[in-house]
């Protein structure tokens, strides 16, 4: 069991946003990448053309149902996730 609350419960989220799911996009990007230091201007991920390519998808309208089934997807799991962890 945590011991003390996630960002996402200390800062209020309640749903994931496109922002959310773009900068955790980049995370793991970047965790599976060889580079030791996170920079937003690094050459080899190029993390900021990397996160505004994935929020030009996510407002993408042609994606538009895609990106809300997604985005329940996820709100569900942190929100029963966070649940599980402060139960």
């Amino acid at each position: 069991k945590a011991t003390r609350s996630g960002n996402a419960h200390l800062h209020g989220m309640k749903s994931v946003t496109k922002g959310s799911l773009a900068y955790i996009a980049m995370q793991v990007r970047f965790s599976l990448s060889s580079l030791s230091v996170f920079s937003h201007t690094d050459m080899v991920t190029d993390s900021e053309n990397f996160y505004h390519s994935i929020l030009d998808l996510l407002e993408d309208p042609e994606e538009s149902q895609e990106v809300v089934d997604l985005m329940t997807w996820w709100t569900r799991f942190v929100t029963h996730f966070t649940v599980y962890l402060l139960a």
